[in-house]
């Protein structure tokens, strides 16, 4: 009687061969690598889109405290006022100007640029120039006597790999800075002056911009951004490829 009732019990047990356990775990592996591979594509994507925004967001701080000033509220309209006036005078006050830079510097230790942000004195004298008064501009300073110069906030595994300036629409090409870039934002208005190489280029005119390229820090094309920056409007605009993605 207790054989028969054994029987019946093992004939109802169920369990799982090791065929089929070697399959569910084959398929657990799988979806495993398909998931990280996933999460490291959006990861790395995320991380440059993000580092995209924090390069536009500091270039544009640059120009927008040269328009509004960060020493004394009033210094802007005083500049727009003294530029309406007749005759060469230059103001009597200039230690609370400034000029705000962004500089891209070839990066001596391997491939790419550093970027950097600083200020340097605005020069309150003045200049006739083209049927106007206008002012000097930004101070060279002598060597060794140069601004602090911050270094951009970006993610360590992004690289900035090349600063170009020029016309960028249509099928215009830019001008690529073998060694060096700098942008000048001058008081009242935000208007750049660049300096590629040393030599100063023409940047009022419509149309011209400058771009950054970057990368996740590897050659995979996946994971290049371009960015635009307008001079004269300050409109901003960052393309994946050859798609454009965000505006701002």
């Amino acid at each position: 009687m207790l054989l028969e009732v054994k029987k019946k019990i093992s004939v109802h047990v169920k369990g799982f061969t090791l065929i089929e356990i070697i399959v569910v775990m084959g398929l657990v592996a799988v979806l495993s690598t398909l998931s990280i591979g996933g999460y490291l594509q959006y990861k790395r994507s995320t991380i440059l889109s993000l580092s995209a925004d924090s390069i536009i967001s500091q270039i544009s701080s640059q120009r927008n405290k040269a328009i509004l000033g960060v020493y004394r509220s009033q210094r802007a309209d005083e500049i727009r006022k003294d530029l309406e006036k007749d005759g060469s005078g230059d103001l009597s006050e200039t230690s609370d100007s400034r000029c705000f830079v962004i500089s891209f510097e070839k990066d001596p230790s391997g491939d790419g640029f550093l970027a950097y942000t600083s200020q340097k004195t605005f020069n309150g004298k003045k200049k006739w120039v083209s049927n106007s008064w206008v002012y000097e501009g930004c101070e060279n300073e002598k060597d060794g006597d140069g601004p602090e110069k911050i270094p951009l906030e970006l993610d360590s595994i992004v690289k900035i790999d090349s600063v170009s300036v020029g016309n960028f629409s249509g099928d215009a090409e830019g001008n690529k800075a073998s060694t060096s870039l700098e942008v000048r934002f001058l008081p009242p208005d935000g208007k750049a002056e660049i300096f590629k190489d040393g030599e100063k280029e023409k940047a009022d005119s419509v149309g011209v911009s400058m771009k950054i390229d970057i990368s996740y820090g590897d050659n995979n094309p996946d994971y290049k951004k371009s960015i635009y920056f307008d001079f004269v409007s300050g409109v901003s605009s960052v393309v994946d490829g050859a798609a454009q993605t965000s505006t701002k």
